[in-house]
C-alpha cells in the first residue's frame, strides 16, 4: 500500500496547475496550509483555576512524532490540550489526534489563538472537546506545482486519503459533514465554523463559554519547566458588561428577526415588546391595539423576513435609547399567490430599564413590484458572507458578527424555502435556488 505520509505534499497559496489542475474541487480539506518552515513545539502553561495547559505549537509536518507528545504529557500531566497552529501534514494532524484520544486528556480552542486547517483533525483528539466560535477554520486545498506528480497518482492519492478522514472523523465522534464544508471552501480562503455546526456535526461535547472561562484564560502564568514566554497577547479577556446603546441595537435585530419568524413565535415576542401605552406612529395607544394590528398582517403575509440592514444603525441612549435603522423585507403569502418585497426605515424609543418600546415610527423607503424572489434578502447573505470569509482578521468582533449574522439570514430564507446550494455541489456550483428535495438544509 502506499506510504500516504511520503505522497502527501506541502501546500503553499496560489491557483493550482499541471497534474492537479482537475482537482481543486477534490483536494482533501484540511491539507498543508503554507510552507511548514518548524516542527510543532509544546508551551507549558499553569491556568488560574482549572490547572495545567500544554499548548501545541506550529505546523504539522510527517516528521512529527506522536511520541514526543506522549513524554510531554508524561512529564507535565496537563488537564487540557489547545492549538496555535494554522495546519500542516492531515496524515502527522490525524496521528496527533489519535496520540491525544489515546492518551484521555482534553481539548479546548478560543479564538485568540486558533486551530485551522488540519489542526482541526488534531483538535477532535480529544475525548472531551470545547471551542469559542472562529477558533477553528477549514478549507479546501491541492498539490503545489514542485510536487512531481501525474495526475493518476494525484487522483489516488486523493482518494486514500479522504477515505482516511472520513474513518478518522467517524472514530472521533465527528459527522462527515466536516469534510463537506472545507470541500465547499476554496484554498484561498478560510471558513471558521459557527458555535452551532461545531455543536450539531460533534466537533464540541463541551459548551464553549463557561469551558473558556473556567479554563482561566484570563491569567495565564508560565508553568515550570516552560520553554517560552507566555503568551499575554493571546490572553482572552472577558468581555465587558453590554452598555444601553449595545443591548438598544441587539433589541431591534432581535426584535426584527422574530418578526422573520413563524406567526406564533412573533406574536408571542411582539406581546412582550412594547409598554401598556405607546406613541405608536403619531398616536398613543395600548399594547393590545398593536398587537391587534401585528396580527391582522401577519395574517394576511404568514411568510416574512425583514432584516436588518448591517451598518444602518444608529442609536442615542440617555434615559431612554433612541434607535433606528433601515430593514429589507420579503413577505408571500401562498393562498394568496402575492408576494411582496422592499426596503423601509424604523425608529424606536427603547427603555432600557423595561426592555420595552415606548414609541415606534418609520416609513416605507422602495417597493419591488413583482419581486418574486427575496433578491434583497439574498444580497445581505452575500454581504455578510463576503465579510465572514474575505477577512484576513477572523478573530476580529466584526468578522465574528459578520458570519453571525450570515448565518442568522441564512436561516431566514430557509423558512421561507430558498435553499444555498445542493448536496454534493462544490462552493463554486452553490446558488440561491427555491429548495427541492436535494438542497443543502440547516439541520
Amino acid at each position: 500500500m502506499t506510504d500516504l505520509t511520503k505522497m502527501v505534499p506541502r501546500k503553499r497559496w496560489g491557483p493550482a496547475r499541471n497534474g492537479c489542475k482537475l482537482l481543486i474541487g477534490l483536494c482533501a480539506a484540511m491539507l498543508d496550509v503554507g510552507v511548514a518552515s518548524a516542527a510543532l513545539t509544546y508551551e507549558r502553561l499553569t491556568l488560574d483555576q482549572v490547572g495545567r495547559l500544554l499548548v501545541i505549537k506550529g505546523e504539522f509536518e510527517p516528521s512529527d512524532d506522536p511520541m514526543r507528545l506522549v513524554a510531554e504529557y508524561a512529564q507535565f500531566q496537563p488537564t487540557l490540550i489547545t492549538f496555535d497552529s494554522n495546519g500542516g501534514s492531515v496524515v502527522a494532524a490525524m496521528k496527533m489526534g489519535r496520540a491525544i484520544r489515546a492518551l484521555n486528556v482534553n481539548t479546548i480552542q478560543i479564538r485568540s489563538s486558533q486551530c485551522a486547517s488540519a489542526c482541526a483533525l488534531a483538535f477532535l483528539g480529544g475525548v472531551k472537546r470545547s471551542a469559542e466560535a472562529g477558533s477553528i477554520g477549514v478549507h479546501q486545498a491541492f498539490f503545489s506545482d514542485d510536487v512531481g506528480v501525474d495526475q493518476k497518482t494525484a487522483v489516488a492519492t486523493v482518494q486514500a486519503l479522504t477515505g482516511e478522514i472520513i474513518g478518522y472523523l467517524s472514530d472521533m465522534g465527528v459527522s462527515a459533514k466536516l469534510l463537506q464544508l472545507s470541500l465547499s471552501i476554496e484554498s484561498s480562503d478560510m471558513r471558521y465554523l459557527t458555535s452551532a455546526e461545531m455543536r450539531e456535526w460533534g466537533i464540541v461535547t463541551v459548551d464553549a463559554a463557561p469551558a473558556a472561562a473556567q479554563a482561566g484564560f484570563v491569567s495565564v502564568v508560565p508553568a515550570p519547566g516552560s520553554s517560552s514566554s507566555p503568551p499575554s497577547e493571546q490572553a482572552a479577556n472577558l468581555p465587558a458588561a453590554s452598555s444601553p446603546a449595545d443591548r438598544a441595537v441587539e433589541f431591534v435585530r432581535r426584535y426584527h428577526d422574530a418578526w422573520s419568524d413563524g406567526n406564533s413565535t412573533a406574536l408571542t415576542f411582539m406581546r412582550g415588546a412594547y409598554e401598556d401605552q405607546v406613541d405608536f406612529y403619531g398616536k398613543v395607544v395600548g399594547r393590545d391595539v398593536i398587537i391587534k394590528e401585528k396580527t391582522t398582517f401577519a395574517q394576511r403575509w404568514p411568510e416574512r423576513i425583514y432584516s436588518l440592514k448591517s451598518g444602518s444603525e444608529s442609536v442615542r441612549c440617555a434615559e431612554n435609547c433612541n434607535v433606528s435603522g433601515v430593514v429589507e423585507w420579503f413577505a408571500r403569502s401562498r393562498e394568496r399567490a402575492k408576494t411582496s418585497s422592499g426596503m423601509a426605515e424604523f425608529s424606536f424609543v427603547w427603555n432600557p430599564t423595561s426592555g420595552k418600546i415606548e414609541s415606534e415610527s418609520g416609513k416605507v423607503l422602495a417597493t419591488d413590484k413583482g419581486a418574486k424572489a427575496p433578491d434583497r434578502v439574498i444580497n445581505q447573505w452575500h454581504v455578510e458572507n463576503s465579510k465572514c470569509r474575505g477577512s484576513t482578521n477572523a478573530d476580529s468582533p466584526k468578522t465574528q458578527q459578520a458570519c453571525k449574522r450570515r448565518e442568522e439570514v441564512g436561516a431566514m430564507l430557509d423558512r421561507i424555502g430558498w435553499c444555498y446550494g445542493h448536496k454534493e455541489e462544490y462552493g463554486y456550483q452553490m446558488r440561491w435556488h427555491v429548495c427541492d428535495a436535494n438542497s443543502n438544509r440547516p439541520q
